[in-house]
Protein backbone atom coordinates (compact mmCIF):
# COMPACT_ATOMS: atom_id res chain seq x y z
CA UNK A 1 0.00 0.00 0.00
CA UNK A 2 1.07 3.61 -0.56
CA UNK A 3 2.07 5.37 2.68
CA UNK A 4 -0.49 7.88 3.88
CA UNK A 5 2.14 10.62 3.64
CA UNK A 6 2.15 10.22 -0.15
CA UNK A 7 -1.63 10.45 -0.60
CA UNK A 8 -3.63 13.60 -1.05
CA UNK A 9 -7.29 14.44 -0.61
CA UNK A 10 -7.88 14.41 -4.37
CA UNK A 11 -6.30 10.94 -4.71
CA UNK A 12 -3.20 12.18 -6.55
CA UNK A 13 0.40 11.36 -5.78
CA UNK A 14 1.81 13.86 -3.30
CA UNK A 15 3.42 16.80 -5.10
CA UNK A 16 6.14 17.02 -2.43
CA UNK A 17 7.29 13.52 -3.25
CA UNK A 18 7.41 14.29 -6.98
CA UNK A 19 9.50 17.38 -6.23
CA UNK A 20 11.83 15.34 -4.02
CA UNK A 21 12.40 12.77 -6.75
CA UNK A 22 13.00 15.45 -9.38
CA UNK A 23 15.51 17.18 -7.10
CA UNK A 24 17.25 13.83 -6.62
CA UNK A 25 17.61 13.50 -10.40
CA UNK A 26 18.97 17.05 -10.65
CA UNK A 27 21.48 16.33 -7.88
CA UNK A 28 22.71 13.34 -9.86
CA UNK A 29 22.90 15.57 -12.94
CA UNK A 30 25.20 17.94 -11.06
CA UNK A 31 27.50 15.05 -10.11
CA UNK A 32 27.43 13.69 -13.67
CA UNK A 33 28.49 17.04 -15.10
CA UNK A 34 31.20 17.53 -12.51
CA UNK A 35 32.60 14.01 -12.87
CA UNK A 36 32.00 12.99 -16.47
CA UNK A 37 31.15 15.92 -18.76
CA UNK A 38 34.77 16.79 -19.55
CA UNK A 39 36.03 13.42 -20.74
CA UNK A 40 33.09 11.03 -20.57
CA UNK A 41 33.60 7.65 -18.95
CA UNK A 42 35.70 4.61 -19.75
CA UNK A 43 35.52 1.64 -17.39
CA UNK A 44 39.11 0.94 -16.28
CA UNK A 45 38.23 -2.74 -15.84
CA UNK A 46 36.56 -3.02 -19.25
CA UNK A 47 37.61 -0.25 -21.70
CA UNK A 48 34.98 -1.40 -24.20
CA UNK A 49 32.34 0.09 -21.88
CA UNK A 50 32.47 3.81 -22.35
CA UNK A 51 30.20 6.86 -22.58
CA UNK A 52 31.04 9.84 -24.76
CA UNK A 53 30.95 13.24 -23.02
CA UNK A 54 28.56 14.56 -25.69
CA UNK A 55 25.95 12.03 -24.59
CA UNK A 56 26.11 13.10 -20.96
CA UNK A 57 26.06 16.79 -21.88
CA UNK A 58 23.10 16.46 -24.24
CA UNK A 59 20.99 14.30 -21.93
CA UNK A 60 21.62 16.63 -19.01
CA UNK A 61 20.55 19.61 -21.11
CA UNK A 62 17.32 17.84 -22.14
CA UNK A 63 16.54 17.08 -18.50
CA UNK A 64 16.94 20.74 -17.58
CA UNK A 65 14.57 21.90 -20.31
CA UNK A 66 11.98 19.24 -19.52
CA UNK A 67 12.12 20.15 -15.82
CA UNK A 68 11.89 23.90 -16.44
CA UNK A 69 8.10 24.17 -15.85
CA UNK A 70 8.79 23.00 -12.27
CA UNK A 71 11.03 26.03 -11.65
CA UNK A 72 8.05 27.54 -9.85
CA UNK A 73 9.33 25.45 -6.94
CA UNK A 74 12.41 27.21 -5.50
CA UNK A 75 14.33 24.02 -4.75
CA UNK A 76 13.93 22.90 -8.36
CA UNK A 77 14.90 26.28 -9.80
CA UNK A 78 18.05 26.47 -7.67
CA UNK A 79 19.22 23.09 -8.89
CA UNK A 80 18.39 23.72 -12.55
CA UNK A 81 20.32 27.00 -12.57
CA UNK A 82 23.29 25.46 -10.78
CA UNK A 83 23.53 22.56 -13.24
CA UNK A 84 22.97 24.87 -16.23
CA UNK A 85 25.87 27.09 -15.19
CA UNK A 86 28.10 24.04 -14.78
CA UNK A 87 27.00 22.83 -18.21
CA UNK A 88 27.65 26.04 -20.18
CA UNK A 89 31.41 25.58 -20.82
CA UNK A 90 30.85 21.97 -21.93
CA UNK A 91 27.86 22.76 -24.15
CA UNK A 92 29.69 25.62 -25.89
CA UNK A 93 33.18 24.17 -25.93
CA UNK A 94 35.71 24.53 -28.74
CA UNK A 95 34.89 20.93 -29.68
CA UNK A 96 31.20 21.81 -30.21
CA UNK A 97 32.07 24.97 -32.16
CA UNK A 98 34.52 23.13 -34.40
CA UNK A 99 31.99 20.35 -35.03
CA UNK A 100 29.35 22.86 -36.11
CA UNK A 101 31.91 24.55 -38.34
CA UNK A 102 33.24 21.43 -40.05
CA UNK A 103 30.13 19.20 -40.18
CA UNK A 104 26.99 21.16 -41.12
CA UNK A 105 24.94 17.95 -41.53
CA UNK A 106 25.25 17.28 -37.79
CA UNK A 107 25.32 20.89 -36.61
CA UNK A 108 22.09 20.52 -34.65
CA UNK A 109 23.49 17.45 -32.88
CA UNK A 110 26.43 19.51 -31.62
CA UNK A 111 24.10 22.43 -30.85
CA UNK A 112 21.45 20.55 -28.87
CA UNK A 113 22.88 21.44 -25.42
CA UNK A 114 23.36 25.07 -26.52
CA UNK A 115 19.75 25.29 -27.72
CA UNK A 116 18.47 23.81 -24.45
CA UNK A 117 20.46 26.37 -22.47
CA UNK A 118 19.11 29.15 -24.68
CA UNK A 119 15.58 28.00 -23.89
CA UNK A 120 16.49 28.50 -20.23
CA UNK A 121 17.61 32.09 -21.07
CA UNK A 122 21.34 31.30 -21.08
CA UNK A 123 22.08 32.82 -24.49
CA UNK A 124 25.24 32.95 -26.56
CA UNK A 125 24.73 34.99 -29.73
CA UNK A 126 28.19 34.29 -31.13
CA UNK A 127 27.44 30.57 -30.97
CA UNK A 128 24.11 31.31 -32.71
CA UNK A 129 25.95 33.15 -35.48
CA UNK A 130 28.10 30.13 -36.32
CA UNK A 131 25.17 27.76 -36.05
CA UNK A 132 23.11 29.88 -38.43
CA UNK A 133 25.91 29.92 -40.99
CA UNK A 134 26.26 26.16 -40.79
CA UNK A 135 22.52 25.58 -41.19
CA UNK A 136 22.48 27.84 -44.27
CA UNK A 137 25.26 25.90 -45.97
CA UNK A 138 24.76 23.59 -48.95
CA UNK A 139 25.73 20.51 -46.93
CA UNK A 140 23.21 21.07 -44.13
CA UNK A 141 20.98 18.13 -45.22
CA UNK A 142 23.81 15.73 -45.98
CA UNK A 143 22.96 13.10 -43.36
CA UNK A 144 20.20 10.49 -43.71
CA UNK A 145 18.35 9.70 -40.47
CA UNK A 146 15.72 7.30 -39.17
CA UNK A 147 12.31 8.89 -38.42
CA UNK A 148 12.70 9.46 -34.67
CA UNK A 149 16.08 11.10 -35.29
CA UNK A 150 14.46 13.36 -37.88
CA UNK A 151 11.99 14.37 -35.17
CA UNK A 152 14.90 15.08 -32.83
CA UNK A 153 16.43 17.43 -35.41
CA UNK A 154 13.10 19.21 -35.84
CA UNK A 155 12.72 19.46 -32.06
CA UNK A 156 16.12 21.12 -31.68
CA UNK A 157 15.46 23.48 -34.60
CA UNK A 158 12.02 24.44 -33.27
CA UNK A 159 13.50 25.12 -29.84
CA UNK A 160 16.15 27.34 -31.40
CA UNK A 161 13.56 29.37 -33.34
CA UNK A 162 11.63 29.73 -30.07
CA UNK A 163 7.93 29.76 -31.02
CA UNK A 164 5.62 31.45 -28.57
CA UNK A 165 4.89 29.41 -25.41
CA UNK A 166 1.46 27.86 -25.29
CA UNK A 167 1.13 27.60 -29.05
CA UNK A 168 -0.01 24.08 -30.02
CA UNK A 169 1.62 22.91 -33.22
CA UNK A 170 0.20 20.69 -35.95
CA UNK A 171 1.46 17.12 -36.08
CA UNK A 172 4.67 17.15 -38.18
CA UNK A 173 4.63 14.79 -41.20
CA UNK A 174 7.77 13.11 -39.85
CA UNK A 175 5.83 12.02 -36.74
CA UNK A 176 3.50 9.90 -38.87
CA UNK A 177 6.51 7.96 -40.16
CA UNK A 178 7.99 7.48 -36.68
CA UNK A 179 7.10 4.69 -34.24
CA UNK A 180 4.06 6.34 -32.54
CA UNK A 181 2.56 6.97 -35.98
CA UNK A 182 2.45 3.28 -36.86
CA UNK A 183 1.29 0.13 -35.01
CA UNK A 184 4.17 -1.36 -32.99
CA UNK A 185 5.18 -5.02 -33.08
CA UNK A 186 4.15 -5.59 -29.48
CA UNK A 187 5.21 -9.22 -29.29
CA UNK A 188 8.70 -9.10 -30.81
CA UNK A 189 9.91 -5.49 -30.72
CA UNK A 190 13.46 -4.82 -29.52
CA UNK A 191 14.85 -2.26 -27.08
CA UNK A 192 15.75 -0.09 -30.05
CA UNK A 193 12.17 -0.19 -31.31
CA UNK A 194 10.82 0.86 -27.91
CA UNK A 195 13.50 3.54 -27.64
CA UNK A 196 12.37 4.95 -31.00
CA UNK A 197 8.75 5.00 -29.79
CA UNK A 198 9.50 6.82 -26.54
CA UNK A 199 11.85 9.40 -28.00
CA UNK A 200 9.58 10.23 -30.91
CA UNK A 201 6.79 10.92 -28.42
CA UNK A 202 9.07 13.16 -26.34
CA UNK A 203 10.00 15.27 -29.35
CA UNK A 204 6.43 15.56 -30.70
CA UNK A 205 5.05 16.63 -27.33
CA UNK A 206 8.10 18.79 -26.48
CA UNK A 207 7.75 17.55 -22.89
CA UNK A 208 4.46 19.49 -22.77
CA UNK A 209 6.25 22.80 -23.28
CA UNK A 210 5.04 23.55 -26.82
CA UNK A 211 3.34 20.27 -27.79
CA UNK A 212 2.25 19.19 -31.25
CA UNK A 213 -0.74 16.99 -31.92
CA UNK A 214 0.10 13.25 -31.70
CA UNK A 215 0.27 11.30 -34.96
CA UNK A 216 -2.60 8.96 -33.95
CA UNK A 217 -5.42 9.00 -31.44
CA UNK A 218 -4.10 9.16 -27.89
CA UNK A 219 -6.18 6.15 -26.83
CA UNK A 220 -4.59 3.92 -29.48
CA UNK A 221 -1.04 5.08 -28.71
CA UNK A 222 -1.53 4.48 -24.99
CA UNK A 223 -3.09 1.05 -25.47
CA UNK A 224 0.07 0.02 -27.32
CA UNK A 225 2.21 1.74 -24.69
CA UNK A 226 0.58 -0.44 -22.01
CA UNK A 227 1.84 -3.57 -23.77
CA UNK A 228 5.35 -2.10 -24.05
CA UNK A 229 5.27 -1.05 -20.41
CA UNK A 230 4.25 -4.54 -19.27
CA UNK A 231 7.19 -6.05 -21.16
CA UNK A 232 9.73 -3.55 -19.80
CA UNK A 233 8.58 -4.00 -16.20
CA UNK A 234 8.66 -7.76 -16.56
CA UNK A 235 12.25 -7.55 -17.82
CA UNK A 236 13.11 -5.16 -14.94
CA UNK A 237 14.31 -2.66 -17.53
CA UNK A 238 13.55 0.46 -15.52
CA UNK A 239 15.25 2.74 -18.01
CA UNK A 240 12.78 1.89 -20.77
CA UNK A 241 9.91 1.46 -18.28
CA UNK A 242 10.30 5.09 -17.26
CA UNK A 243 10.51 6.28 -20.84
CA UNK A 244 7.35 4.40 -21.81
CA UNK A 245 5.65 5.70 -18.67
CA UNK A 246 6.20 9.24 -19.94
CA UNK A 247 3.55 8.51 -22.58
CA UNK A 248 0.78 9.28 -20.06
CA UNK A 249 1.77 12.68 -18.65
CA UNK A 250 3.09 13.80 -22.06
CA UNK A 251 -0.17 13.08 -23.90
CA UNK A 252 -2.85 13.85 -21.34
CA UNK A 253 -3.89 13.98 -17.72
CA UNK A 254 -5.56 10.59 -17.24
CA UNK A 255 -3.37 7.70 -16.05
CA UNK A 256 -4.50 4.11 -16.63
CA UNK A 257 -4.41 1.36 -14.03
CA UNK A 258 -1.27 -0.12 -15.65
CA UNK A 259 0.63 3.18 -15.81
CA UNK A 260 -0.36 4.08 -12.23
CA UNK A 261 0.89 0.69 -11.05
CA UNK A 262 4.12 1.07 -13.02
CA UNK A 263 4.86 4.41 -11.38
CA UNK A 264 4.42 2.78 -7.97
CA UNK A 265 6.85 0.01 -8.94
CA UNK A 266 9.49 2.48 -10.12
CA UNK A 267 9.08 4.65 -7.03
CA UNK A 268 9.41 1.62 -4.75
CA UNK A 269 12.54 0.35 -6.54
CA UNK A 270 14.11 3.81 -6.44
CA UNK A 271 13.42 4.16 -2.72
CA UNK A 272 14.81 0.72 -1.96
CA UNK A 273 18.01 1.01 -4.03
CA UNK A 274 18.56 4.77 -3.78
CA UNK A 275 18.43 4.98 -7.57
CA UNK A 276 16.77 3.16 -10.45
CA UNK A 277 19.19 0.42 -11.55
CA UNK A 278 19.88 -0.16 -15.22
CA UNK A 279 20.66 -3.43 -16.99
CA UNK A 280 24.32 -2.34 -17.09
CA UNK A 281 24.61 -1.63 -13.34
CA UNK A 282 26.11 -4.56 -11.45
CA UNK A 283 25.88 -4.41 -7.66
CA UNK A 284 28.72 -6.94 -7.42
CA UNK A 285 30.96 -4.60 -9.41
CA UNK A 286 30.05 -1.63 -7.24
CA UNK A 287 31.14 -3.55 -4.16
CA UNK A 288 34.60 -4.42 -5.50
CA UNK A 289 35.41 -0.84 -6.54
CA UNK A 290 36.64 1.88 -4.24
CA UNK A 291 36.93 5.65 -4.07
CA UNK A 292 36.60 7.70 -7.24
CA UNK A 293 36.43 4.61 -9.47
CA UNK A 294 33.38 3.37 -7.58
CA UNK A 295 31.69 6.78 -7.66
CA UNK A 296 32.27 7.25 -11.38
CA UNK A 297 31.09 3.73 -12.20
CA UNK A 298 27.87 4.25 -10.27
CA UNK A 299 27.17 7.64 -11.83
CA UNK A 300 28.04 6.47 -15.35
CA UNK A 301 25.80 3.40 -15.20
CA UNK A 302 22.88 4.91 -13.28
CA UNK A 303 22.62 8.57 -14.30
CA UNK A 304 20.44 7.97 -17.36
CA UNK A 305 17.77 6.05 -15.46
CA UNK A 306 17.81 8.73 -12.75
CA UNK A 307 17.23 11.31 -15.49
CA UNK A 308 14.28 9.29 -16.82
CA UNK A 309 12.65 9.25 -13.39
CA UNK A 310 13.27 12.99 -13.22
CA UNK A 311 11.54 13.45 -16.59
CA UNK A 312 8.50 11.47 -15.41
CA UNK A 313 8.25 13.50 -12.21
CA UNK A 314 8.75 16.80 -14.02
CA UNK A 315 5.95 16.00 -16.48
CA UNK A 316 3.75 14.83 -13.60
CA UNK A 317 4.25 18.10 -11.71
CA UNK A 318 2.37 20.09 -14.33
CA UNK A 319 -1.12 20.97 -13.02
CA UNK A 320 -3.47 18.01 -13.15
CA UNK A 321 -0.92 15.55 -14.55
CA UNK A 322 0.13 13.73 -11.35
CA UNK A 323 -0.38 9.96 -11.21
CA UNK A 324 -3.03 8.58 -8.86
CA UNK A 325 -1.96 7.61 -5.36
CA UNK A 326 -3.66 4.24 -5.85
CA UNK A 327 -4.39 2.07 -8.87
CA UNK A 328 -7.75 3.19 -10.36
CA UNK A 329 -10.15 0.33 -9.63
CA UNK A 330 -12.50 0.85 -12.57
CA UNK A 331 -12.92 -2.82 -13.53
CA UNK A 332 -15.95 -4.40 -11.87
CA UNK A 333 -15.16 -7.93 -13.11
CA UNK A 334 -13.78 -10.30 -10.49
CA UNK A 335 -11.41 -13.24 -10.73
CA UNK A 336 -9.85 -12.41 -14.09
CA UNK A 337 -6.50 -11.30 -12.69
CA UNK A 338 -6.19 -14.48 -10.60
CA UNK A 339 -6.58 -16.71 -13.66
CA UNK A 340 -3.71 -15.03 -15.49
CA UNK A 341 -1.52 -14.58 -12.42
CA UNK A 342 -1.69 -18.33 -11.85
CA UNK A 343 -0.22 -18.89 -15.32
CA UNK A 344 2.53 -16.31 -14.70
CA UNK A 345 3.47 -17.91 -11.37
CA UNK A 346 3.95 -21.21 -13.18
CA UNK A 347 6.66 -19.59 -15.35
CA UNK A 348 8.97 -19.38 -12.33
CA UNK A 349 9.96 -15.74 -12.91
CA UNK A 350 9.84 -13.38 -9.94
CA UNK A 351 10.30 -9.80 -11.20
CA UNK A 352 10.01 -6.89 -8.76
CA UNK A 353 6.55 -5.87 -10.00
CA UNK A 354 5.05 -9.05 -8.56
CA UNK A 355 6.06 -8.02 -5.03
CA UNK A 356 4.25 -4.73 -5.50
CA UNK A 357 1.27 -6.46 -7.11
CA UNK A 358 0.74 -8.68 -4.07
CA UNK A 359 0.39 -5.58 -1.89
CA UNK A 360 -2.65 -4.36 -3.84
CA UNK A 361 -6.22 -4.48 -2.63
CA UNK A 362 -8.38 -6.88 -4.65
CA UNK A 363 -10.15 -4.16 -6.72
CA UNK A 364 -6.75 -2.68 -7.67
CA UNK A 365 -5.41 -6.09 -8.66
CA UNK A 366 -8.46 -6.82 -10.78
CA UNK A 367 -7.97 -3.56 -12.66
CA UNK A 368 -4.59 -4.91 -13.80
CA UNK A 369 -5.91 -8.02 -15.54
CA UNK A 370 -5.05 -6.48 -18.92
CA UNK A 371 -1.53 -5.69 -17.72
CA UNK A 372 -1.07 -9.33 -16.64
CA UNK A 373 -2.32 -10.54 -20.01
CA UNK A 374 0.22 -8.35 -21.83
CA UNK A 375 3.00 -9.83 -19.69
CA UNK A 376 1.82 -13.38 -20.36
CA UNK A 377 1.48 -12.87 -24.13
CA UNK A 378 4.99 -11.52 -24.44
CA UNK A 379 6.44 -14.35 -22.32
CA UNK A 380 4.75 -17.02 -24.44
CA UNK A 381 6.12 -15.53 -27.65
CA UNK A 382 9.61 -15.04 -26.19
CA UNK A 383 9.81 -18.73 -25.22
CA UNK A 384 8.22 -19.88 -28.51
CA UNK A 385 5.45 -21.55 -26.53
CA UNK A 386 2.87 -21.15 -29.26
CA UNK A 387 0.57 -23.87 -27.94
CA UNK A 388 0.55 -21.98 -24.63
CA UNK A 389 -0.06 -18.77 -26.58
CA UNK A 390 -3.13 -20.32 -28.21
CA UNK A 391 -4.49 -21.46 -24.85
CA UNK A 392 -3.77 -18.07 -23.31
CA UNK A 393 -5.53 -16.25 -26.10
CA UNK A 394 -8.56 -18.52 -25.74
CA UNK A 395 -8.61 -17.70 -22.02
CA UNK A 396 -8.39 -13.99 -22.84
CA UNK A 397 -11.46 -14.27 -25.06
CA UNK A 398 -13.34 -16.17 -22.37
CA UNK A 399 -12.45 -13.44 -19.84
CA UNK A 400 -13.36 -10.64 -22.26
CA UNK A 401 -9.78 -9.31 -22.25
CA UNK A 402 -8.82 -9.89 -25.89
CA UNK A 403 -9.89 -6.56 -27.38
CA UNK A 404 -6.34 -5.15 -27.34
CA UNK A 405 -3.61 -4.68 -29.95
CA UNK A 406 -1.35 -7.29 -28.30
CA UNK A 407 -4.08 -9.94 -28.31
CA UNK A 408 -4.94 -9.09 -31.90
CA UNK A 409 -1.30 -9.47 -32.93
CA UNK A 410 -1.14 -12.80 -31.07
CA UNK A 411 -4.13 -14.07 -33.08
CA UNK A 412 -2.44 -12.94 -36.30
CA UNK A 413 0.72 -14.76 -35.25
CA UNK A 414 -1.22 -17.99 -34.73
CA UNK A 415 -2.78 -17.65 -38.18
CA UNK A 416 0.67 -17.20 -39.74
CA UNK A 417 1.92 -20.27 -37.87
CA UNK A 418 -1.02 -22.29 -39.25
CA UNK A 419 0.01 -21.26 -42.78
CA UNK A 420 3.61 -22.11 -41.96
CA UNK A 421 2.54 -25.58 -40.79
CA UNK A 422 0.62 -26.16 -44.03
CA UNK A 423 3.66 -25.21 -46.11
CA UNK A 424 6.18 -27.29 -44.17
CA UNK A 425 4.07 -30.42 -43.64
CA UNK A 426 4.54 -33.15 -46.27
CA UNK A 427 1.35 -34.08 -48.19
CA UNK A 428 -0.38 -37.32 -47.16
CA UNK A 429 1.54 -37.55 -43.92
CA UNK A 430 0.76 -36.95 -40.31
CA UNK A 431 2.00 -33.56 -39.06
CA UNK A 432 5.25 -34.17 -37.19
CA UNK A 433 5.59 -32.83 -33.65
CA UNK A 434 7.84 -29.80 -33.53
CA UNK A 435 8.83 -26.94 -31.26
CA UNK A 436 5.35 -25.45 -31.65
CA UNK A 437 3.43 -28.65 -30.81
CA UNK A 438 1.64 -30.80 -33.36
CA UNK A 439 0.46 -29.40 -36.67
CA UNK A 440 -3.09 -29.55 -35.41
CA UNK A 441 -2.12 -27.41 -32.44
CA UNK A 442 -1.16 -24.62 -34.81
CA UNK A 443 -4.61 -24.34 -36.31
CA UNK A 444 -6.58 -21.33 -35.17
CA UNK A 445 -10.23 -21.83 -34.30
CA UNK A 446 -12.74 -19.48 -35.98
CA UNK A 447 -13.44 -17.60 -32.76
CA UNK A 448 -9.78 -16.46 -32.55
CA UNK A 449 -9.83 -14.17 -35.54
CA UNK A 450 -7.71 -11.00 -35.17
CA UNK A 451 -9.61 -7.97 -33.97
CA UNK A 452 -9.64 -4.76 -35.97
CA UNK A 453 -6.83 -2.79 -34.33
CA UNK A 454 -8.88 0.40 -34.43
CA UNK A 455 -11.39 -1.18 -32.02
CA UNK A 456 -8.76 -1.18 -29.30
CA UNK A 457 -9.29 2.53 -28.75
Amino acid sequence: MIPASLQTECGKWDERDLIRRLCHALDIARIAVEQLAAEGYTDPQDPSRNIRPEKIISETAVLLVAASPAMAHPEVETRIRHVAELLIPHARSDRALLGICLEPAVALDYALPHVCLSRLDYHDYQFDKLLRASLESQARCGRERVPHRVLEQEWVATGWYQPKPGRRLACPPSARRAAPGQPMDLLACTRDDIYAFTHALMYVTDFNLIPALPPRRRSIILTEAEALLAHCLDEQDYDLSGEVLLSWPLTGKVWSAASSFAFRVLAHVEDKAGFLPTPSTRISEIKVREGMERRQYLVATAYHTAYVMGLVCAASLQPGFAPPASVPATDTSRGRAKHILKLLDADGKRPHWQDEFRQLAEPEAEALAGFLLNVALRRRVATRDFVGLRDLLKLAYDLDLADTPAASQAAELLQRLAIYAEITTEPDSEPAPNAFGSGAALRVSPDLKPQDRSSAA
